[in-house]
């Protein structure tokens, strides 16, 4: 009798231990880098294709690898490549970021990314425009920023934000434990548009949930003003 119940306790703490020990295998959606070459057997890029771009001095210039576009400063680029460049080197840095995460132990954000959870993430995630518009968007979500904000779908993991001034999309790049903390982080594009004026701008952020019920934070972002 005595064996049974050591057996049955033995075979339930492997089972606890097992359940604790489930990952959530990091993902990279590739399909979101255009013309980046992948190596078949992981998400190292190999090179770039179709990264051609026009420098001041009517140069033609055309990018092969990561490291060779952080090596370009972006200030010799032509005003009409500029923008495009930028994200660019944007993508680059998005993949430098991937490399450093981890399968994560815990997952707090829904599978599958919907509209009404974009309504809830933070008003902040938008690419800062200057400091007024930074200090606006502090503790506000999306909703309760612009509740006028009208929020599409534009593919599996690409989402459309309009308000009567800005167009704003966000993409899902990757998921994964970025923060090293257990819990998987969302790596998310943000690009900015004016609606009536000439204006772009984008940014890249790791967006983070440390609990079921919590609210969702930015944990990091590239261009922090």
């Amino acid at each position: 009798m005595k064996t049974l119940l050591t057996i049955s306790l033995c075979s339930m703490f492997l089972l606890a231990c097992t359940a604790n020990t489930s990952m959530f295998e990091k993902i990279l959606f590739q399909e979101y880098f255009p013309g980046f070459v992948f190596s078949k057997t992981s998400d190292n890029v190999v090179s770039l294709n179709g990264y051609e771009y026009t420098l001041l001095t009517t140069e033609n210039l055309v990018v092969k690898t990561c490291e060779q576009a952080g090596e370009i400063d972006i200030a010799t680029v032509a005003d009409y490549d500029y923008y495009r460049f930028k994200l660019l080197l944007t993508s680059c840095i998005a993949i430098d970021k991937f490399a450093t995460a981890v399968d994560s132990q815990g997952n707090n954000f829904p599978q599958e990314i919907d509209s009404e959870f974009i309504y809830q993430l933070p008003a902040a995630i938008t690419p800062f425009i200057n400091y007024s518009d930074f200090v606006r968007k502090q503790g506000e979500s999306f909703l309760s920023y612009d509740e006028k904000t009208k929020v599409t779908i534009e593919n599996e993991n690409t989402f459309k934000l309009l308000t009567t001034q800005d167009e704003v999309y966000l993409t899902l790049l990757a998921r994964g434990d970025f923060t090293q903390d257990g819990y998987e982080d969302l790596l998310i594009q943000s690009e900015w548009y004016a609606r009536d004026a000439y204006g772009k701008h984008v940014d890249l952020l790791i967006l983070s949930k440390k609990n079921i019920d919590g609210y969702v934070e930015v944990s990091w972002r590239l261009n922090e003003l």
